[in-house]
């Protein structure tokens, strides 16, 4: 396959900075996410998107001991659960290199819900949110004009391709983190090259780096405790991951970040 496309330069500095030495220490597979636990400490979740005729998941034992780097690399497949394996393995660096540094819960708006942590980033602007998130009225109420692109549109939603129409035209924009599993996360940054950027959701890399490609805020998840994270996603637990061995964090471009 290709890779020569400039759209895959996110995804090969996300790969380049998952560290060589770095192995699967424990895997879990539910209806609708995928954990890999690093051997430097860190849990890496990663939705795995909906398909009509999905990819068997493989025998988490199978991924013990396999280097993170090589899994990362799979980021790249159009496969859908290879692609959750690559970002699972890409976050579980991430979140290894936050709780090595001490990053706990009552640290860095850790406890705050992103759309509530940047509501007055929101207000009186023209605001669009990329995937239909719960509890967006007091972001929909703050922002002058709301608009949610959705694959799957719920009421009120218009379908994603009105992106290539509007998203130029945003002030704030909030993107979930499944952009980069379905590889349209390098085309809405450049739609929303003039607008804030936020990058949501469970599956978001905790990666400083990202500020350099156009993204101005990172609100993802920390997990610590992996078997009970593994045993919520394997019970088909679809929101509020934060609650199962987890807390919330949202990052901005001051945040002092150490490699692990």
């Amino acid at each position: 396959m290709d890779f020569s496309s400039p759209k895959w330069r996110l995804y090969d500095l996300l790969v380049a900075l998952t560290p060589p030495t770095a192995t699967v220490e424990a895997a879990a597979f539910g209806p609708y996410w995928a954990a890999l636990k690093s051997s430097q400490g860190g849990t890496g979740l990663a939705h795995i998107l909906p398909h009509k005729n999905p990819s068997p998941r493989p025998d988490p034992q199978s991924l013990v001991g396999r280097p993170l780097k090589e899994l990362a690399l799979l980021i790249k497949s159009w496969d859908l659960v290879e692609t959750a394996l690559g970002l699972a393995a890409i976050n579980a660096t991430a979140n290894s290199a936050l709780l090595n540094q001490g990053l706990t819960a009552t640290s860095k708006e850790a406890g705050a819900a992103a759309f509530d942590c940047r509501l007055q980033k929101a207000t009186g602007q023209k605001v669009a949110v990329i995937g239909h998130f719960p509890k967006m009225d007091n972001l929909k109420a703050a922002a002058k004009e709301f608009y949610v692109f959705e694959r799957d549109p719920q009421s009120g939603d218009l379908p994603d391709p009105a992106v290539e129409y509007l998203l130029p035209a945003m002030d704030v924009v909030f993107i979930t983190g499944s952009s980069l599993a379905n590889k349209t996360l390098p085309r809405l940054l450049e739609l929303a090259a003039k607008a804030w950027v936020g990058l949501v959701g469970p599956s978001v890399p905790l990666i400083p780096d990202l500020f350099q490609e156009g993204i101005d805020s990172l609100s993802g998840t920390v997990f610590h405790d992996f078997p009970q994270i593994a045993k919520a996603i394997g019970e088909g637990i679809a929101s509020s991951l934060f609650r199962y061995g987890g807390f919330r964090i949202n990052l901005g471009p001051d945040f002092k970040f150490k490699r692990v």
